[in-house]
């Protein structure tokens, strides 16, 4: 299998010491989250293990 694998073009074979450098994680976007006027957390699913809104209602506020 390893050889069919060289046979692909574009493949080269990663060191020990270069794997290790590998990050294999994706990034995460914070800019993405937000609180909605009613307290809950928006966004991707993320988002509610970086951010907590506070749990207050603040919409059509009126003075």
């Amino acid at each position: 299998m390893k050889s069919n694998l060289l046979n692909i073009q574009g493949v080269t074979v990663l060191s020990k010491k270069t794997q290790k450098m590998v990050k294999g994680q994706k990034g995460v976007d914070i800019s993405l989250c937000d609180c909605s006027c009613s307290g809950s957390v928006t966004g991707p699913i993320y988002c509610s293990w970086y951010i907590a809104c506070p749990q207050v209602y603040t919409c059509q506020e009126t003075f």
